[in-house]
């Protein structure tokens, strides 16, 4: 008996590090195209049309965040506690419903923003941001698969999910860049479009949804939503939201949207930071719903493997963005090594909050993500005034340091350590 009790943990052990594995794998390879794809739309579109295309990007991310409404949250939650596929495949096409009505909400909004944002017009970008509104949908889809898979614990499909988009639009740009073929900025948008709905369909297909008492799944997340789900989102809303103004703050305050590339570029090579820490906690998500606190073996592994990763980006930051990107994007160079310290500590932050979300400390999340949101949106703006793209990556050290404090604090408070 005691041996099987024995074989049965270390199975369950041995799992969770192949899955780790495997979403870490795939991640490092999604990291490498996104490389790859972000060089080569950099030398199809030119430094002013890919900080056009960063400033429609970081509109939508923000947008991501705004009409989620705590949704996705709760879905994941509740796949996490419940053992019924059945239920959990429920689970899923209710929330691609949920998808189809967000996304009515988010259009009329963005449509009311392309007419009346002054930074648009000053881009001469309404008719690109109108015709990127009917497929953007797949943004909101996006959230439904991280927070679904994750509470499923289908890692394999959620490194799918990652990883596929990113093949899809790496081998599509490859194409026309050494084929030479004529591209412009709202072709690569529709083209990375394509790229998310082919690679969900096959998602789609995998999950196997049902729609076995929709109508109660409906109104399960309703009432999850209304209990935590909400609390989660109007924290996520503070912090998440600040986060994504960020690019959106530059091109406001400056000349052209050629900083905002700058900008998304740095963010873009050093959020891997954040990802290893959040690997990890995601493989361990049904499992935290289940604990009472996180083992220090892993958490003293997070941290070696998140230090390291740091130090390897800012040795190579120069290297890595003359070499892929070219001198043009130099000045990004001090804003990844800045933002690699505050993505550093948005990792860990991130890693105890899954802890919390796995234990439905929806209300603790809030106040977390409030703090952090209001101490992010000060310093933005107080910085991005002053320094431009600089300012922004300084403003997410003040913020990340905030986020890691309070998020400790609950943490320590939830376990009793």
């Amino acid at each position: 008996m005691i041996k099987t009790v024995y074989s049965f943990r270390k199975n369950i052990k041995d799992r969770a590090f192949a899955q780790t594995s495997y979403l870490l794998i795939s991640t490092v390879l999604g990291i490498i195209l996104g490389v790859i794809s972000t060089s080569l739309l950099t030398r199809v579109l030119g430094k002013e049309q890919y900080g056009n295309y960063a400033l429609i990007f970081n509109i939508f991310s923000f947008c991501q965040i705004i009409f989620s409404f705590g949704v996705f949250h709760s879905i994941s939650r509740l796949v996490a506690i419940t053992n019924d596929p059945k239920k959990v495949r429920g689970y899923y096409l209710a929330g691609c419903f949920l998808v189809l009505l967000l996304f009515v909400i988010m259009s009329i909004a963005l449509i009311f923003y392309a007419y009346f944002s002054k930074s648009i017009a000053k881009s001469n970008l309404t008719g690109i941001l109108l015709i990127s509104i009917p497929l953007s949908w797949v943004y909101l889809l996006t959230n439904l698969n991280e927070s679904f898979l994750q509470g499923d614990n289908k890692i394999n499909l959620l490194s799918m999910s990652r990883f596929l988009p990113k093949v899809y639009f790496t081998l599509t740009l490859a194409i026309v860049y050494f084929c030479s073929l004529r591209a412009d900025l709202i072709s690569m948008i529709l083209i990375n479009y394509f790229t998310f709905i082919l690679a969900y369909a096959y998602i789609f297909i995998k999950t196997k949804p049902t729609k076995s008492n929709f109508k109660r799944r409906l109104l399960e997340i309703f009432s999850a939503t209304k209990r935590f789900g909400f609390d989660i989102y109007f924290g996520a809303l503070v912090a998440s939201g600040s986060g994504s103004l960020s690019g959106i703050l530059i091109s406001q305050f400056g000349v052209n949207n050629i900083e905002v590339g700058y900008y998304t570029l740095a963010t873009f090579l050093s959020s891997p930071l954040t990802l290893v820490p959040n690997i990890i906690a995601t493989v361990q998500f049904k499992s935290f719903s289940k604990s009472n606190k996180i083992s220090r073996n892993l958490t003293l592994t997070m941290l070696g493997i998140s230090l390291s990763l740091f130090i390897a980006i800012v040795l190579s930051a120069k290297f890595v963005i003359l070499l892929v990107f070219g001198k043009d994007f130099i000045n990004a160079i001090d804003i990844l090594k800045y933002l690699s310290i505050g993505y550093v500590l948005y990792g860990i932050g991130d890693y105890y909050n899954r802890f919390l979300l796995a234990k439905g400390k929806g209300k603790e999340l809030r106040n977390a993500s409030f703090y952090v949101g209001i101490t992010l949106l000060i310093a933005n703006v107080a910085f991005i005034k002053l320094f431009g793209g600089q300012g922004a990556a300084i403003a997410r050290i003040v913020s990340g340091l905030m986020y890691t404090f309070v998020i400790l604090y609950y943490y320590k408070r939830e376990t009793n350590t």
